[in-house]
């Protein structure tokens, strides 16, 4: 009897990658946000499948372009679930005020870095700054 209840949990378990011919990826940058030093874009995923994915599952590359040729990049996923003919979105940033922009699926493997995904995994490299006291010690 607890074999039954193990084999279902391993059968619903999201581990497989998603099938991006059932969905699409599109980015445009975020209206009424305006910046000479960054560009914000809003990214989002339509499932035209009969399947609810996990957002975590769904990673995406972005990239800005410049005269054709890509000039950042910027990796991200997505939160929450995705039912069947749903959408969901997510903010990336760039570091210049780029115009044009691409998406496409990324691996989602678990070493892969998500910097960038909605703003809160990305940061200054190296770490956190050590702690000082205001006061003297004696």
């Amino acid at each position: 009897m607890r074999l039954l209840p193990m084999i279902l949990l391993l059968l619903a378990s999201p581990s497989e990658e998603p099938p991006w011919s059932e969905l699409s990826l599109t980015i445009e940058p975020e209206p009424g946000y305006s910046s000479d030093q960054v560009t914000i874009c809003r990214v989002r995923v339509i499932n035209h499948g009969s399947r609810t994915w996990p957002g975590r599952t769904l990673h995406f590359e972005a990239r800005a372009l410049d005269g054709g040729a890509v000039v950042e990049r910027a990796r991200g996923r997505f939160g929450l679930s995705l039912p069947p003919h749903g959408t969901l979105e997510t903010l990336i940033s760039f570091s210049a005020p780029y115009h044009r922009f691409e998406v496409s699926p990324a691996a989602s493997s678990e070493k892969s870095s998500h910097r960038g995904a909605g703003g809160k995994t990305g940061g200054k490299k190296g770490g956190k700054k050590p702690r000082t006291s205001r006061h003297r010690t004696r």
